[in-house]
């Protein structure tokens, strides 16, 4: 039997499993008595078990590498099972040929698993190579989804991992509970050498990817794929030069990447970077279901763009469903304005702006003696609210960065002037979040409240996320004012007796030009940048804002006004 989908361009077979599926506890149940009783046990033998336990239930994931030998193994024990194939449209001409080998050799039930989007329909979507630009984004269109959407009628799959691997993996278990897909999950290989199973596939006439005998141990799609240098992790090929080692297919409560996953072979515990990240996604999607029109402020600062990655995965597939707007002061980086419109342009999102040069313009606001335009983001701000009705404005503050900030609660109150009053807060108890408020009143929400900035930039390496330039050491023309480095510009000109210098600098945060000042730094990557904030003792803002030095309760004094 099979079933097209018009999306697919091709025919896919149907799972043949049989209708009723047991429910989670007792799969849970199931997965749990056999990781003891068959933790040492020898492939043939769990997967005797495997077999027996699950017959038509059972699925085989393959990649088409050094992992064919599964589903040959698997054949022995169940002839006929199904042996799920990710078609990405990415792979090498050898993966496809193994493939086609493999279908042919083995008394196996090839299911070729598609994508919702072709390759062509994905470029016209979101932009040639997204692999390039957002590798976690296209592996979650390419691979991720349709899995998931494949394994959803089986109760058990059988994949090919191996503790060599890499260290991620060093604690595989033969057996274990795949929460993240309420089902059962066997690694029946995973204690094997790469020596095992080459010499598995050669005395069994077993197909492998010729690719391997070229420097590939590990196989994935052709563009995020190279050769391994001698000595290097075998998986040290795949995603080369991004914060990125696994796809997310093998993801269950956690995400591999991360080193702090306290893991055993029945549980799992998110690491710290993924508790906040849940909790993140958590409030976003709790101001979302309680209010009617939220909007996220997107300045193309490295705090807003977190909390935008954050709120794409709150709601993937399906589109962001609430704009962004901009408070554009007229004083922005160029290098954060196109920043803004590119990854708007990307994600198909509303775009919101308020101006502050079209309120100079007509009259309604004046410039500031001291030139600087972020003070002046209140009012278009808080018009920019009342015209187009928004009762949730979604922000990038934390805690840790200025001391009115560690004073805000998650979900903060603004009453009809826009005013935040610091002595009239809501309990936010057991990470209950209360937005209620009156008409003509909204209310600002702090997903990343809880973060610090070492917490940002480990998220960003660990997400492989995309930043401005500027965020890591370049060489720029800067002049200094008041212990700030400040760059040169149409904005900001030297006064005389500043001398203009050529420094190797980077941003630590981003407002205006005439405001912001950089630091000194040979930090040119995310490694770099982590290494340097661990070690530093001042908040971004208080070592680079000089708008929070104009009084001691500069930050509150406007956040009282309506300033985020």
């Amino acid at each position: 039997m099979t079933a097209t989908l018009p999306w697919a361009r091709a025919t896919i077979p149907a799972p043949h499993g049989p209708g009723r599926r047991r429910s989670a506890s007792e799969l849970e149940r199931i997965a749990r008595e056999a990781a003891i009783r068959l933790a040492d046990a020898p492939a043939d033998e769990v997967l005797a078990w495997a077999a027996s336990t699950f017959g038509r239930s059972l699925a085989v994931a393959c990649s088409m590498a050094a992992d064919t030998v599964v589903p040959h193994l698997v054949a022995r024990h169940l002839p006929g099972v199904d042996v799920l194939f990710l078609q990405t449209g990415y792979h090498f001409p050898e993966t496809i040929g193994t493939r086609d080998a493999l279908e042919v050799s083995a008394d196996i039930h090839l299911v070729d698993v598609w994508p919702v989007l072709t390759v062509p329909e994905q470029d016209a979507e979101f932009g040639v190579r997204l692999h390039d630009r957002d590798a976690s984004q296209c592996c979650a269109m390419r691979k991720v989804e349709p899995i998931n959407r494949e394994l959803a009628s089986y109760e058990a799959w059988v994949t090919g991992l191996r503790r060599e691997d890499s260290v991620l993996r060093a604690d595989t278990p033969l057996v274990e509970w795949d929460s993240a897909h309420q089902m059962v999950k066997i690694n029946p290989i995973a204690a094997w050498s790469f020596d095992d199973l080459l010499d598995y596939a050669s005395r069994h006439g077993v197909p492998v990817n010729m690719l391997l005998s070229d420097g590939y141990p590990s196989i994935g799609c052709a563009p995020c794929t190279r050769p391994v240098a001698p000595g290097e992790d075998p998986r040290a090929g795949r995603w080369a030069g991004l914060a990125k080692s696994e796809c997310g297919l093998h993801v269950t409560d956690t995400h591999p990447e991360e080193d702090a996953v306290t893991t055993t072979t029945t549980t799992r515990t998110l690491s710290h970077l993924r508790e906040l990240e849940a909790e993140g996604i958590h409030i976003i999607r709790e101001a979302v279901s309680e209010l009617e029109r939220p909007v996220l402020l997107f300045s193309g600062g490295k705090d807003s763009i977190v909390m935008l990655h954050l709120a794409i995965k709150a709601f993937w597939p399906a589109p962001v469903p609430f704009p962004v707007m901009h408070v554009d002061t007229g004083h922005n980086f160029p290098e954060v304005l196109a920043y803004r419109d590119a990854t708007v342009s990307r994600h198909g999102l509303r775009l919101v702006v308020a101006s502050v040069q079209d309120y100079i313009d007509d009259g309604r606001l004046l410039e500031r003696a001291d030139g600087t335009r972020n003070p002046l983001q209140t009012q278009p701000l808080l018009d920019a609210i009342a015209e187009h009705r928004f009762d949730a404005v979604f922000g990038g503050g934390r805690r840790d960065e200025e001391k009115a900030r560690a004073k805000e609660r998650v979900v903060s109150l603004r009453d009809e002037f826009g005013q935040w009053d610091p002595r009239n807060q809501r309990p936010e108890l057991w990470t209950l979040y209360n937005p209620r408020h009156r008409p003509g009143e909204h209310v600002r929400v702090f997903p990343l409240s809880n973060w610090t900035e070492l917490d940002v930039w480990r998220y960003i390496e660990a997400e492989g996320i995309e930043l401005p330039d500027l965020y890591y050491a370049h060489d720029r023309e800067v002049f200094q004012r008041d212990g700030m480095w400040l760059a040169v510009g149409d904005v900001t000109a030297p006064r005389p007796g500043e001398e203009v210098v050529t420094r190797r600098v980077r941003y630590r945060t981003v407002g205006d030009m005439s405001c912001t000042g950089a630091v000194e730094s040979d930090a040119a990557d995310v490694t770099d940048v982590i290494v340097e904030v661990a070690a530093t003792r001042i908040t971004e803002r208080g070592a680079t804002r000089a708008d929070d030095r104009l009084t001691e309760a500069a930050m509150e004094d406007r956040k009282k006004e309506g300033y985020f």
